[in-house]
């Protein structure tokens, strides 16, 4: 099983649709719990044998109007019975929102409500409401998802399931050179080909940005010098940003010409300073890998 800090083995999360179930099922999957929406009641059993019992995985299931076979009876049913086979490992989640918010919700969309073909809008998130009320008092979890931003959700969800909230995010970081492209992944890039280079010294002609010789080079470069400073305070604040809001990782990207000095010196140097921030660091150095 994945080691994701709780000891939940399965959550179901249901709830009235438009309160944010798929929102909730990415946050989970962002964990690295296996997911799996809108599968037939009839065949949840099974999968809960095949990936919980036998593969050993953290698994959530996603239920709705939606659902084939879905009514509240076979839902409580569902849950009483897993309940029972998993304890207090098993949790069912419910999501909910104010009838105003899921009028918002699905006019903004213009996505037709599951049970909306022979009933207005409203009618049928009322209709929907009514139908989920015996499930709701049967959770184990309820969110109401009303006026909620994405990174609240998701701090009540994974708390609520006794999840740890992660302090620093995760960040890969790529040197590269432009000549083969830039890095399809990279959330954020930086041009590094403006430091002056030690292709053009000899003695350093062979050696790579990780050698103490090319830092020594670098650090007599005031530009270079002073672009990293600032990288790391504009990292500060955009990091900081991104694990509030939930971001579950970022990759930064630095290049330059050849993908030896420059860029690997500023990967280096980029992932050491965030490895003692505490973040936990990916470093690829894409044109060091390829073979000569």
């Amino acid at each position: 099983m994945t080691d994701i800090g709780f000891s939940t083995k399965l959550i179901i999360v249901t709830g009235t649709s438009g309160a944010g179930l798929s929102s909730a099922l990415k946050f989970l999957e962002d964990e690295g719990i296996k997911v799996v929406d809108n599968i037939p009641l009839a065949l949840i059993d099974q999968l809960v044998a095949m990936e919980v019992e036998t593969a050993g995985r953290q698994l959530a299931v996603g239920l709705d109007a939606r659902t084939s076979g879905f009514t509240p009876q076979a839902v409580n049913r569902l849950g009483t019975n897993l309940r029972q086979k998993f304890g207090s490992s098993c949790k069912v989640v419910f999501m909910s929102a104010a009838h105003r918010d899921l009028m918002r919700r699905f006019n903004a969309t213009r996505r037709q409500h599951p049970l909306g073909s022979n009933l207005s809008l409203a009618d049928a998130i009322s209709a929907d409401a009514q139908r989920m009320a015996e499930i709701e008092s049967f959770a184990d979890l309820h969110i109401d998802t009303s006026g909620l931003k994405p990174a609240d959700m998701r701090r009540l969800l994974l708390s609520g399931l006794g999840a740890p909230l992660r302090a620093q995010i995760p960040v890969s970081v790529i040197s590269f050179s432009y000549r083969n492209g830039m890095p399809e992944e990279a959330d954020i890039a930086l041009d590094m080909r403006f430091a002056d280079n030690p292709h053009w010294i000899e003695e350093l002609r062979e050696k790579t940005g990780r050698d103490k010789e090319v830092d020594a080079y670098l650090a007599q470069d005031d530009a270079a010098q002073a672009v990293m400073r600032h990288a790391k305070d504009m990292l500060s604040i955009m990091l900081d940003r991104m694990a509030g809001e939930g971001r579950p990782a970022v990759t930064i990207a630095f290049g330059c010409t050849g993908g030896q000095h420059r860029s690997v010196w500023a990967a280096e140097t980029i992932a050491a300073w965030l490895r003692k921030r505490g973040h936990e660091i990916d470093l690829h150095h894409r044109e060091l890998d390829i073979p000569a």
